[in-house]
Formats: structure tokens, C-alpha cells, sequence
């Protein structure tokens, strides 16, 4: 048996060493000239819980993280345009996972046998996702797919995925593309969302696009949103445009889970700390409702 630290790092993928023991490993670092994680580089390193990327990197090779089953999550620069088959599959440990901005293609398998895996957020440039790629990610319950056109995917793709529970979070103005389309219209809760809400201070920022595929951007003047309304029982997890034109204001609708694992069965849930709030159940999610109309009322700027 090989001996080797439980830190270690590579300078650029030409120097990625060949590890006979894998078993002791934790922490893995790699330079910023690194542009290529070499295929199986990370593979069956079952104890690797923290892994940094540099911002270098364009290339994650096959199975390069395969099996890493203490891995929980990772940050995957942007500089990155391939996340190769298999790559991250078997992850038993990872809970959320982003695929970077620009990528077009979601590899086969990369996610297969994630059965921790409890949110996957998909940028709106990936066109094409292949086979089996959230195969038996059993714990998903949301998936953010910000692509204007619903890929063509089959039942495979998302096996075992409980569609019933998993929330599908997609574009406001093309959330009937997803109501129509092979396999994604099968989950029962289909949002559709601003493609970006930032709540920053008194500023709020909304960018989302058109069904002319043209790109809006507003500047607020005014709010009153609160940024996370807080209601005992129930987690926030995101807002949704309700309806509204730039000039003329977007209002918007908080989105809740319940916490418990058999929700109140209950249309309509009255807030018991504002009886002004009330929460009105979609499908598995419910609405936040309040005397309070939040609206962004603002100029276009862009």
C-alpha cells in the first residue's frame, strides 16, 4: 500500500500523479494553470470532502469524480465548457449541484446514482441532455432548468426521480413549452420563475425574458418585498411572477414548502403570526397570499 498525505494538489493536469491508494485522501486542490482534470483522476477517493477548482479550468474528464461518496458539493467555475459522462456519478453524498453558465451539453450519467442529491440547477445554454444523467437521483426535489426550450429527454433521464414531489422550476413565459414536452410534463409542479430576482438593500433587480425571446431588464424604484417572509411550519424557496408589465410593475408571489413530511392537507393555510397571509396550495407547493400586493414598480434601463 502506498502511502500518501490527506492533502493534495496538482500545478497543471501533465504533473496528475497515478494513486495506487486513494483511500486516504480529503482534500484535493489544483493550481490555477490547470485546464483538465484528467479522466479518473478523483475516482473511488471515498474519503475527498472538499475539492477547490481553479478558475483555469475548461475540462472534467470521465469519471473524474466518480464515486467519491463523501463529496457533498463543489463550485464549478465558469470558465468551464465540458463536465464529462459519468463524472460525478455515484456521489452518494453530494446535495446540490450547478452546472457552470455556457455549457451546452449535460453529459450521460454525470449525475447517476446522486441519491442525496436534493437540487440540480441547469443553465439556460444547455441544449442537449443525455441519457440517464439524474438517473436514481432519488432525493431530488427541485430541478432549476432555465433553458427556454425544453430539452428532449426520456423517461430514463430522470428515473426514479419523484415527480410528484421534485418541483420544476423554469422561465415564466415558457412554462407551457414544459407542460407539453416528453417527460417534463409529468411533474406535477411546474413553476415558471423571473430567470433572476436579487434582493439587495433597497434595489431589486428583475431580469427575465419575453415570449419574443427578447431580454427585460428593470431597475426598481420602489418595493416592499420583504426578502424572505417567514412562516412557522413552511420554508421559503423562491419567488414567481405572478403577472405585471415593466412600466407598470411585476407582482410578485413567495413560493413555500411545507416542513412537514405529511403536509396539511389543506387548500388554504391561514398564517397563524399575520391572519392577513394566507398560503393557497399548488400541487405539492403553496402560494403566499397577502392583503400586502408586493410589486416592483419601476423603469426599463436595458
Amino acid at each position: 500500500m502506498t502511502w500518501l498525505p490527506a492533502t493534495c494538489s496538482i500545478q497543471t493536469e501533465k504533473d496528475a500523479p497515478f494513486y495506487s491508494d486513494k483511500s486516504t485522501i480529503t482534500s484535493f486542490t489544483f493550481g490555477d494553470k490547470v485546464e483538465i482534470i484528467p479522466n479518473y483522476l478523483c475516482y473511488k477517493m471515498n474519503q475527498l470532502d472538499t475539492v477547490v477548482l481553479p478558475q483555469s479550468l475548461q475540462t472534467i474528464g470521465n469519471y473524474a469524480f466518480a464515486y467519491c461518496s463523501a463529496l457533498k458539493g463543489l463550485e464549478i467555475p465558469t470558465s468551464v465548457t465540458l463536465v464529462a459522462r459519468y463524472s460525478f456519478a455515484y456521489c452518494t453524498a453530494l446535495k446540490s449541484f450547478t452546472f457552470p453558465e455556457g455549457i451546452t451539453t449535460v453529459a450521460t450519467d454525470v449525475l447517476d446514482g446522486c441519491t442525496a442529491l436534493e437540487e440540480v440547477y441547469i443553465p439556460a445554454s444547455v441544449t442537449t441532455i443525455n441519457a440517464d444523467a439524474f438517473y436514481n437521483c432519488k432525493a431530488l426535489r427541485a430541478i432549476h432548468n432555465y433553458a427556454i426550450t425544453p430539452q428532449s429527454i426520456t423517461a430514463n433521464t430522470v428515473y426514479n426521480v419523484n415527480k410528484q414531489s421534485c418541483i420544476l422550476y423554469v422561465p415564466l413565459d415558457y412554462i407551457n413549452l414544459y407542460r407539453n414536452a416528453n417527460v417534463w410534463k409529468d411533474f406535477l409542479n411546474i413553476v415558471g420563475v423571473a430567470t433572476e430576482l436579487q434582493f439587495e438593500e433597497q434595489l431589486v433587480n428583475v431580469t427575465y425574458l419575453k415570449q419574443d425571446k427578447s431580454l427585460h431588464y428593470m431597475e426598481s424604484q420602489t418595493w416592499s418585498v420583504p426578502h424572505e417572509p417567514y412562516i412557522e411550519g413552511f420554508t421559503f424557496v423562491g419567488w414567481q411572477v405572478q403577472q405585471g408589465m415593466l412600466e407598470d410593475g411585476i407582482v410578485l408571489q413567495a413560493v413555500y414548502q411545507s416542513d412537514d413530511p405529511t403536509p396539511n392537507p389543506s387548500d388554504v393555510i391561514v398564517n397563524p403570526a399575520n391572519k392577513a397571509q394566507k398560503l393557497i396550495r399548488q400541487g405539492n407547493v403553496y402560494i403566499l397570499q397577502d392583503d400586502a400586493i408586493y410589486t416592483l414598480q419601476g423603469q426599463r434601463v436595458q
